[in-house]
This record gives structure tokens, sequence and C-alpha cells, in this order.
């Protein structure tokens, strides 16, 4: 049983960049389909490539967090993490910063996770949580 589930969905949030995504997608499929000879192919391809990279923005992610880990679920992908694998924790306004290192590094961007976060009471969670691992390591 998880101790806190919660879903994140920005595109909710954000109205205002969700149509400015939707209208820079827009407008880069016609430059797409002038630039290339009235190709719709090419048009059709960019739309795709856009909206899935921008994916994480238009779709809502579950989260969960608990004694073992904290655990992601967008469009079908599951991700779990133990609590055992992270030695760093960034408490930010909105999200936490979770990392491998000690210390930062060059590889946190590639390493780390940053978790949107509900409430005060789930950050304090995750804090505690990386932190009791991080005693018995």
């Amino acid at each position: 049983m998880n101790k806190y589930a919660w879903t994140n969905r920005p595109a909710s949030e954000f109205k205002g960049r969700k149509i400015f995504g939707i209208v820079v997608i827009a407008l880069t499929a016609v430059a797409v389909f002038l630039g290339s000879d009235d190709n719709w192919v090419l048009a059709l391809i960019s739309v795709l490539l856009m909206f899935f990279a921008s994916s994480k923005f238009y779709f809502k992610t579950h989260y969960y967090a608990d004694e073992v880990g904290i655990g992601e679920k967008f469009l079908g992908y599951y991700r779990l993490r133990k609590w055992r694998e992270f030695r760093r924790v960034d408490v930010g306004e909105r999200a936490v910063f979770l990392s491998p290192f000690e210390e930062p590094r060059r590889m946190d961007n590639f390493r780390g996770w940053l978790v949107p976060v509900p409430s005060d009471e789930v950050k304090e969670f995750i804090v505690e949580k990386v932190r009791d691992e991080g005693e018995k390591a």
C-alpha cells in the first residue's frame, strides 16, 4: 500500500503555456509543410515528434511514495527507485530533486530525478526517507 500517491497535470495548471505550446507545434508544422515543398508527411512527423517530446507536460503522471521507495507511472511506463539509490535531496518550491550523488555533479541532469510534489508533507517524507537511507549506508 502506498503511503502517498498523487497526480501531476502541468497542462491543466498552466493553461497559457498549454495554448502557447500547441500554437508553437502548429506553426512548426506549417513551416515544415511550406519549407518541404508541401510534404504533409514531414509536417505530421514534426507534429508527432514535438508532441511526444513534450508529452510529460500534456499527459498526467502518477507518483507514489512509500517505505520502500518512490515510483512513477506515465503512459504505461512504470519506474520505481528505492530510497537507498539516492544520496542527496534538494528541495524546491514545487518539487524535489533526487540524486544518486552526494555532491552536485555534471551527471545530475542524467542520473537525478526531479519529482513534482503536491504538499510540504510529501516533501518532508521524501527528505526524511533519503536522509535515513543515507545514514544507513
